[in-house]
């Protein structure tokens, strides 16, 4: 069996996801508010334990999504275990750890400045901290106690919630950055000279990109509900007159990472789509050129046959799949995760 070479400079691919996440902090850091003032006399002064209620609702959701985050990394191992060529396989490999690196960039430096993370500052800082003080931990009862995950600080739930953060943050970079590699996997060259043997190969690539791009869509779906779980911790310890406001506000910061999420997959999606479907057009000129009967060579047909080619099932699918992570954030604020 030969071995699966990608060209290397189709690991470029990867800047655009970067592009998209700069762009993406340089919003969040210069066009939107750091920390929301909202006043901490919305919150129920007499029923601590419904604090309880987001917790869980956190908690399973990051549970659920850490094991989803394995899923991509041992699926891109399983690739690489496949006959490849050196560079290509060390291309892929950098291509993770890159993007792990700078998804872990901003959890570094708020251990190295001892700052909290900023990010729940979109839902009001000072009303998630008081609303998250509600709550206790098991063997907490100072802030030097110490529990499964470091020292329980001055807000111990607080301090849980930090700390599954960062643990959250590191696999997810992990698994974006194996998702990212596997789609430029996608991109290999393979079947020979051999026009059939062409088109079975490119056949095998459009196939693993749709994986892909489902794998893709399943990770940055549950990575929103994810999102939407701490976005709403705070909802059950808040009066019932505000409960609507801080909803509206909540969706809002959601559907803005939603849309972050769509954009982030469509940017390595689209580069390998638009690639293979050049190879595709080119295959099937070439298949053309060969036919002794090239005036009436069905174009169409022939991909089809050769399974190159997409029906309407599969333009829909792959919609649904790019704008899951938007229609995930919408139904945050009806589900059952948001009451």
């Amino acid at each position: 069996m030969s071995e699966r070479r990608v060209e290397l400079h189709y690991f470029s691919i990867v800047a655009l996801p970067i592009c998209v996440f700069l762009i993406h902090e340089l919003i969040q850091t210069h066009m939107l508010p750091k920390d929301l003032d909202l006043s901490v006399g919305i919150l129920i002064a007499d029923q601590d334990w419904l604090e309880t209620v987001g917790r869980y609702r956190f908690l399973a959701a990051s549970w659920f999504f850490v094991a989803l985050a394995i899923l991509p990394v041992a699926v891109l191992v399983r690739n690489l275990r496949r006959p490849t060529e050196r560079a290509t396989r060390l291309a892929a490999i950098l291509t993770v750890v890159t993007v792990f690196c700078l998804a872990m960039i901003p959890v570094i430096q708020q251990h190295m400045t001892n700052t909290p993370p900023q990010i729940y500052g979109q839902v009001g800082k000072e009303l998630f901290e008081m609303a998250l003080s509600k709550g206790t931990l098991p063997g907490c009862d100072g802030p030097d106690d110490l529990w499964a995950l470091g020292t329980c600080g001055d807000i111990p739930v607080f301090s849980l919630f930090r700390r599954v953060m960062d643990i959250v943050t590191a696999l997810a970079g992990l698994a974006v950055g194996a998702l990212i590699a596997g789609m430029i996997l996608c991109l290999s060259s393979g079947g020979g000279d051999d026009l059939e043997d062409t088109a079975a190969s490119l056949a095998r690539s459009i196939r693993q990109m749709k994986q892909q791009l489902y794998l893709s869509s399943l990770i940055l779906t549950f990575g929103m509900f994810f999102a939407s779980s701490w976005m709403y911790w705070p909802l059950p310890v808040i009066a019932e007159a505000e409960k609507a406001a801080f909803s509206s506000l909540v969706t809002a910061s959601a559907l803005f990472t939603g849309t972050y999420f769509c954009l982030l997959m469509l940017s390595f999606y689209l580069p390998v789509a638009l690639i293979l479907d050049g190879r595709v057009t080119q295959l099937a000129i070439a298949a053309r050129q060969i036919d002794e009967a090239e005036d009436d060579f069905d174009v169409d047909g022939w991909r089809s046959t050769h399974g190159l080619s997409d029906g309407p099932g599969d333009f829909m699918r792959a919609g649904i799949a790019l704008a899951a992570p938007i229609l995930a954030a919408f139904a945050g604020g009806i589900s059952p995760l948001s009451l």
